[in-house]
């Protein structure tokens, strides 16, 4: 056995090997705190745990999403210059700040959330769903096997609240920015967390835990089609840790329709 585990690591880097043993680890910590211990045999879910792209041991992180965002698309800093001088509902008068989408601006995904959690006076533009939100989104996007370039991330809701949960009416206001933003980056697919993020996304309603587990259609101006899942917020796993499994299927879902 040890002659056969030397044949397999003979001609590996030592840093690459004990990088690979570390994303390995990664994962499978992601995985046992999602509540999944025992991986099934069948042919077809192994293809589930074979990365097709590269490392992401940087997907998600600050400084690869802060560097993407320095120079957005043309089409990117019109959204965002729109959006800084919005002032159509009730936060933009009592807001912590705005928090604007960023990442890749040709992702194979986009991931929407609800908006940009913060407490006290200190705000950041950094973070996209809250402190604890933003890492357990790095673990599942890792997960998946997505690289920073591969994926954008923003808000349903692009201001951040001083104080409470948004009203809805902020969320329909605010539509008419997350939609100019989706078509600027364009994705085949998308991935809506929270409950105020599938509403703007999809036509069906009903409560989320009935909703999520499937695609919806999403079609663009031109006519071009794309796909949603809806699934639950990081933030509201924090809270029900229970739930981490549902969310589990919807990122296999996610990975199987991106490795088609």
């Amino acid at each position: 056995m040890q002659s056969g585990a030397q044949e397999i690591t003979d001609g590996i880097d030592p840093a690459t090997l004990r990088k690979l043993s570390g994303q390995v680890r990664d994962l499978l910590r992601f995985h046992l705190s999602m509540g999944i211990s025992v991986y099934p045999a069948k042919e077809k879910f192994r293809s589930l745990f074979i990365q097709k792209t590269p490392a992401p041991s940087a997907v998600m992180s600050r400084s690869s999403t802060r560097t993407i965002s320095q120079a957005p698309a043309p089409l990117l800093a019109a959204v965002r210059q729109q959006i800084a001088g919005c002032d159509q509902c009730m936060l933009a008068q009592n807001r912590l700040g705005q928090v604007f989408g960023r990442g890749a601006e040709k992702p194979q995904l986009m991931v929407v959330g609800d908006w940009s959690h913060q407490q006290g006076s200190s705000f950041s533009e950094d973070i996209l769903f809250g402190v604890d939100e933003d890492r357990m989104l790095r673990r599942m996007i890792q997960a998946i096997g997505l690289s920073a370039d591969k994926i954008y991330v923003g808000n349903a809701i692009k201001c951040c609240p001083r104080d409470g949960q948004p009203d809805a009416a902020c969320a329909r206001l605010c539509f008419a920015h997350l939609s100019r933003e989706i078509m600027a980056v364009k994705p085949s697919l998308l991935l809506s967390m929270g409950e105020v993020a599938a509403a703007s996304l999809i036509e069906v309603s009903g409560p989320l835990v009935r909703l999520r587990g499937r695609f919806y259609p999403y079609r663009y101006p031109d006519g071009t089609p794309a796909r949603v899942m809806p699934t639950f917020h990081p933030r509201f796993l924090l809270e029900n840790p229970e739930m981490k499994k549902m969310v589990w299927q919807d990122l296999q879902m996610i990975q199987r329709q991106l490795n088609k």
